[in-house]
């Protein structure tokens, strides 16, 4: 096994996790919503823009790493 293949493995299992977290964040998100009543929504939305910006990350992290993955998948092909 290769330092390339390694790399390659770490980046996806990156991916894969950040991508998780995301996805039950944003899932958070949005019951949250369901589960409040339109007088409370001022109150959470501090709270929610703050959740807002962490999956934003998150999902920025997972494209990267997986473009990373791609990336050194041909690398190492060729």
């Amino acid at each position: 096994m290769g330092a390339l293949q390694i790399i390659g493995i770490a980046c996806g299992g990156c991916a894969l996790f950040f991508a998780l977290v995301a996805g039950i964040l944003y899932s958070k998100i949005k019951k949250l919503f369901y589960l409040i009543s339109d007088d409370q929504i001022e109150q959470v939305m501090p709270i929610v823009e703050k959740q807002k910006k962490r999956v934003y990350l998150y999902v920025t992290i997972s494209t990267i790493c997986t473009i990373a993955t791609v990336v050194l998948s041909i690398v190492r092909n060729v």
